[in-house]
């Protein structure tokens, strides 16, 4: 399942205002945040276990450099497959995942960060590069922001932030026979 545990830079790209028509004066408006960012290939993997192999393959010439250096992070599929350098992007149409929780850095971390809980994370979208990176781009919407949160959103728009991105805790119950 897709998520960002340690906290990730990403560049927010667009902030926008979320409102239904019919909503009480008392109700809070929601916030749809665009994402985009350079991150490994190896989070393909966890959309789907095939995306990464699809996109990317290890050449001889990445083998041989590879064995030369003393670099400890070295990506094992670094190259663009010939189907990845076919593709500027793709789309990820069908992927929504709902009930993440979104934390922001906004400095000094603790209760200066930037929380939003049961978020809807969707629109994502795989720029694969050669190297082993892809530029990852996403939208997350949260249905209840308060004033002070979307005040200091709306001061992060076009900025590179630190973010986490955690999925849902699944509580599993033992089956009963």
């Amino acid at each position: 399942m897709f998520s960002l545990e340690s906290f990730t830079k990403l560049k927010l790209t667009e902030v926008a205002v979320l409102s239904s028509k019919n909503r009480e004066p008392s109700d809070l408006p929601g916030a749809q945040l665009s994402f985009s960012g350079l991150v490994s290939n190896e989070l393909l993997t966890e959309f789907n276990g095939s995306l990464r192999s699809f996109l990317y393959t290890k050449t001889e010439a990445s083998s041989d450099a590879e064995q030369g250096r003393l670099d400890v992070d070295v990506n094992e599929l670094p190259n663009l497959s010939t189907l990845g350098q076919l593709l500027e992007k793709l789309e990820l149409k069908k992927v929504e995942l709902t009930g993440y929780s979104l934390v922001i850095d906004h400095g000094m971390g603790g209760k200066s960060n930037l929380e939003l809980e049961d978020c809807v994370c969707s629109d994502f979208v795989v720029h694969p590069k050669e190297g082993g990176s892809v530029l990852l781009t996403f939208k997350v919407e949260s249905q209840s922001v308060s004033e002070k949160v979307f005040g200091k959103l709306a001061t992060l728009k076009s900025l590179e932030v630190q973010i986490t991105l955690m999925p849902p805790e699944v509580d599993q119950q033992p089956l009963e026979g």
